[in-house]
Formats: C-alpha cells, structure tokens, sequence
C-alpha cells in the first residue's frame, strides 16, 4: 500500500549530513513506488520533532523548498551531534482522504505522537463512534489518525508506549504497519500485524534504517543507493504481531508482541445514494426488446454475442463447441507447494492480489490449506476501489502476510483513462472498450521484475476459466470461440499482429486515439502479450466452488461486499460497472451472462437459476459508474447520454 521508511543515526555514527540526506532521499525514491499522491518526513532531535508534507510525489518532495529547510535544520545537528537523530518518512498511495487536504497526509501528528502508517484500518469509523463519546474530535479523513488518537488515549491511562501499541493493535482490523515517534521520549517504536517493516543496523550499531519491503533494505546496501558503513548490514524482519523499541541515542533494541487474526465485525455500509431515477426510466423503455432477444436454449447467450449461431434445437454454437473445464490433479499441486515450501516461513511463492474474492481466496488457501508463506503482490493502476483495498486489509492482516504495493502514478495513469474514454465517447466502437483496461496490464511486467528482485521463482495466479470474456474479442472481429490458449504471451505472431492491425484500423478511423496514452497503451500490449508470463493457475488443480468462496471470505474474514451489486465478482474493479454497462445498453448482455453460461455448461448451475442472477446483477451499478466519472474526471451526465444514444444490436422502439 503506502510506503513508510526512516533512519537514525547516533551522535557516534560515522555518517555526515551528505550521507544521512542522501540516505533519506534514496529511501524517499524507493518508497514511491508504493505511492505516489503524497509525501512526507518527520524528523525527531533531542528537542522538537520536524514535520513536512505535501500532496506531491517523493521525487517533487525532496526538491521542495520545504524539504531544503528541513535539511538545513538537520545539518545544523551534524556539526555538533548531540542524542540521535530520527526520521520517519512516508510515500502514499491515497486509500482514503483526499491528498489534497493537508491533515490527511502523513506524517500524522496527534498530541505527542507523530506516526507514519502503511496500510488499512478497516473497521475506523466504528472505532471513531466509541472514541467520539469520550468526547475526542476527529480531524481529519485519513484512517490513520485513529491509530495515533489511539496510542494516545492509552497512554493516559498510564500504559508504557509498546502497552499503548499493543493495545491498539488490538482494537483496529485491517493491515497495519506503523512507526512512531513522541514528543516526550528518544526513541522510536515500530509495529506491523502483516510483517511489511524490515529493519537494517550497521556493523557499529551506530545508525539504522529500516522500510516496508526487503527489496528497498537490499537496494540500500550495494550499489548507488548504498549507505555509508552499511556494507554488508544485517536485515531484519519485523515478524507479524510484533513490534519494537529503539533508542534514537545509543539503537539499544527491545522487541514486544502484540495479537493478531482477532474478529471485528463488519463495518456498516452506507447506504445507497438515490438511483438515477431518469435514466432508469429511459432504459425501462428498451427492457422489452432487450428480453425479447433470442437467447441460446441450454445458456443464457443471446443473438448480439459475436460469432453466435444457433442449432434446430436452439442451442447456440458456444454450447455445442465447449470444452469442460480440465483440472490437473490436485495432488500435482500438491506435490509442487511441497517442493517449493520454505522451512524458516520466508517468502516462498508470490500471489497476484487484487483484493477481488478469487485471489483473496487464493491467499487463504495457499496459507491457511498449504501452509505456504506467500508474498502478496499489487500493483495498483489507478482503478483498485478502496473496497478492494479494505479487503485486502482484511486478508493480509488476519492471516499475517507481507504485502508489497506497486503504484504507478495515479494521476498520470486516470489521464491517460479519460483520454481514451473521450476518445471512445467521440466515436464508439464496443471493439475498442478493453482499451479503458489497458493501464492494468502492467501487473505482468512488474511481477516479473519482483520474482527476479526476490529471487522467488514461483507466482500463483488464481483466476478461473469460467470467467472468459470472448466477446471482447469478438466486437473486435476476432473469433475466439477456440481459444485454448491459458496465456496471453503463447497466442501465436499471427494472431498478436493480426490484433495489432484490428486495432490499428480502428484506431484510424477515430485519431483522438492517436494522444498522450499511445505509449503507455503499447507498453500494455508488449506487458500482456510478448513478455514471458511465469506462473501457476491454482484453479487449475482445485474446485472452484462460489458459495463456497464467498462462505470463506465473508465468515472468516469479514470480506466487504459493495453496496450497489449481489454479486462479489469485479467489486474490486473501479471500471467494471462502467463498461458493463455500455455492453448491456447496447448488446443486451455483459460478463455475467458468459460468466453463467460457463457455469451452466460446466453442469454447476441450472439455466433458470443463471437466469434469475443475471437479472439482477446485470443492472446498472449507478454510485460505481458515478465514482468512476469522477475519478477519471468526465461529465457522468454527457457519458451517459452518449452511451444510451448508441444504436441497439438488438431492436428496439
């Protein structure tokens, strides 16, 4: 998620200001790649504590003027060191808070405490209803500041700070890393519940640094970024639930523990915003002829599926070619984890997390079933919900588990979104749709860069069959109905070049394509499909069971479903509500008719039921589709009005 990092150093340190700036700034440059929308420091001496922060990137930070400021204090220090000197730094990856209100950046400062925090507290406005009885005020958005006003409060009743921490570990749920610094001690406390803190001390134990992933720590040892009389330091793991003490004068040591996987329940949702009444009732006047389509008489595939055919019998050409779903042996998986798990409970394997329900429930299979440590993997490409976010808190926080966050630059990334969108609204073509997706494609080129940094050779991907989307395909004119290809990269030169020219034909006729997300589109392309994609399917061994899945995830975990939908498919998905709904304004149908029909041809599901589902989870998700409008800032009213003026595949009145 968010990147948390800092450094100490001794009056005794070796360390000059040169070293200990840049030291600070390097950690500042490897950190961002968790977060990107703001950035902050705080640093404690034997007398006050400086803060600065700002909603801008890490690499914008530290060529601000506030930040030179803060640096000239702190070399003041170097020329007559005297105690420690402690820093505490934090790049963000915005999950709640707008960054542009300064209180909802890090550092957070709250009486004594200054805290930097990584990570979710899930079930925060419960905590902020008890603690508003006791009459404290809440200032500000960010979920953090409930940790801090936390500590505090349990301070004052006379707890040491490792008491305070623990106890406040108690009470928050989610995924929780944090370091601490306070106005009226030298020292600084660090805690995680997942394991995300790893710790580095010199060979004279005279300076220290630590950082939310051993990676950055490694980086800080050789090469460019390395720190003087680091040289072959010692890296340390902060174990989940436990936590640590250091002086920030002599980095004398002491470790505490604290709980975690402790039950909370469920935050309550707010409810739903009033629906758009108008557009509901415009649709209403299209609901006949959009149930009048013939639809396939064994699934549920209607007449405006790309490359559909029907039987004497009605049955569709999808139902009479289907392949079942064939699962290697479980016991092969079996024998492969057994292989590969580690004895020490250091990362052995790497899952791809998109806090959707397959990969939540990919996670707590491989932990809690296996008794694999896996490493969580995210990259988080401006469209992960902060739904997503929060069940991501869940599972990692419950089962213990390191969690990296790779964030690309947000802002840049939902530009690049809208640009294509506005260039779709010019022209649209249901063909080019999966261009609004392109930004996610990313996933692949950097999970390969994580595999080769943490020489970890084995990465579960836990995505099922039954959710092939041909027709994306297929609006593009390309019939995928065969498709037995299981990745993107093994499609055979012809078939990628002969998308490039689909592509690029249609590109031609619509030039507001030809804008400033043309590089970042074919960096998606080479991503997805020409770099080597090296990793496992765990539903290719194992029973996909949804009721079983969604039993799991929301009893054991607490797993938040959305507001707006039944369904606990694509919630994670900023963008899924809104080309869902082009694709059933205009073909009559979306991801969950192929979804279920995949389901019915798999013998899971009775055609009626599939039929009774798609109902209602095919209806317009309008808070989503609102959100979505806002985040990629495009006029939510003019979108929808272009969309519902698209001509019908199906007829209409």
């Amino acid at each position: 998620m968010c990147g948390i990092f800092g450094l100490v150093v001794t009056q005794d340190s070796n360390l000059n200001h040169n070293d200990w700036r840049k030291g600070l700034e390097d950690l500042f440059l490897l950190s961002e790649t968790r977060g990107r929308e703001a950035a902050g420091l705080a640093v404690a001496m034997p007398d006050r504590i400086l803060v600065t922060k700002d909603s801008v990137s890490a690499t914008k930070m530290i060529k601000s003027p506030r930040f030179r400021e803060v640096a000239q204090e702190i070399e003041r220090w170097f020329q007559q060191p005297a105690g420690g000197l402690a820093s505490i730094g934090h790049s963000r990856l915005v999950t709640n808070g707008l960054q542009g209100i300064d209180a909802n950046n890090q550092p957070i400062s709250r009486d004594r405490s200054v805290l930097v925090h990584n990570g979710i507290v899930v079930n925060v406005d419960e905590l902020w209803e008890q603690i508003g009885q006791e009459g404290v005020v809440r200032s500000a958005e960010v979920d953090t500041e409930v940790i801090a006003v936390l500590i505090e409060k349990y301070r004052r009743e006379n707890a040491s700070p490792q008491k305070a921490i623990a106890r406040t570990f108690d009470d928050i749920y989610g995924e929780t890393s944090i370091a601490l610094l306070q106005q009226d001690a030298n020292a600084m406390h660090l805690a995680t519940n997942t394991g995300s803190l790893y710790l580095c001390f010199n060979d004279s134990n005279t300076a220290m640094f630590f950082a939310s992933e051993r990676l950055i720590c490694n980086q800080m040892l050789t090469g460019s970024n390395a720190i003087k009389g680091f040289e072959g330091g010692r890296i340390e793991q902060l174990a989940p639930g436990t936590g640590c003490t250091i002086s920030t004068t002599s980095l004398e040591t002491s470790h505490f523990t604290f709980k975690i996987c402790e039950d909370h329940p469920a935050p309550e949702i707010a409810p739903l915003l009033a629906t758009q009444k108008r557009i509901e009732d415009k649709a209403a006047e299209i609901q006949d002829a959009r149930a009048s389509m013939r639809r396939c008489t064994k699934c549920l595939l209607p007449e405006t599926m790309p490359f559909i055919e029907f039987g004497d019998d009605g049955v569709c050409n999808y139902c009479q070619e289907y392949t079942p779903w064939q699962k290697t042996p479980e016991s092969v998986l079996r024998e492969r984890l057994d292989g590969i798990r580690s004895s020490d409970g250091s990362p052995d394997c790497i899952v791809a997390f998109s806090g959707g329900r397959d990969s939540s429930y990919g996670l707590h299979v491989l932990k809690e079933e296996y008794g694999m440590t896996p490493l969580c993997f995210s990259y988080d490409w401006g469209m992960v919900t902060d739904l997503a976010r929060r069940n991501q808190a869940r599972m990692c926080g419950k089962l213990g588990i390191e969690h990296i966050w790779i964030s690309a630059d947000i802002k840049e990334k939902r530009a690049h979104i809208r640009r294509n969108v506005l260039a779709w609204l010019k022209k649209p073509d249901l063909g080019l749709i999966p261009l609004f997706m392109a930004g996610d494609k990313e996933v692949f080129w950097h999970a390969n860069k994580l595999m080769d940094a943490y020489k970890i050779d084995h990465m579960a991907l836990c995505t099922n069959d039954l959710e092939k989307t041909v027709f994306k395909q297929g609006f593009l004119g390309i019939d995928a109905r065969a498709t037995t290809i299981h990745r993107p990269s093994s499609l055979p030169v012809i078939g990628k070049l002969g998308m490039v020219w689909k592509y690029a034909s249609r590109f031609a006729r619509n030039p507001a394509y030809f804008n400033r997300s043309m590089p970042d589109t074919l960096f998606a392309f080479f991503s997805y499909y020409v770099i080597n994609q090296n990793y496992f399917s765990l539903f290719d061994y194992m029973e996909w069971d949804e009721d079983k899945i969604n039993d799991t995830l929301i009893g054991a975990y607490d797993w938040e479903t959305a507001p707006d939908t039944d369904s606990t498919w694509r919630i994670g998905d900023g963008t899924a509500p809104f080309y869902n709904y082009i694709y059933y304004t205009v073909a009559g149908f979306t991801e969950y008719d192929t979804f279920r029909s995949n389901q019915i041809r798999e013998g899971v599901i009775g055609r009626e039921q599939a039929k009774e589902l798609v109902e209602v989870e095919n209806q317009p998700r309008w808070d989503s589709i609102r959100e979505y409008t806002q985040m990629i800032n495009i006029d939510f009213d003019e979108a929808i009005r272009v969309i519902d003026r698209i001509p019908k595949l199906y007829s209409a009145q």
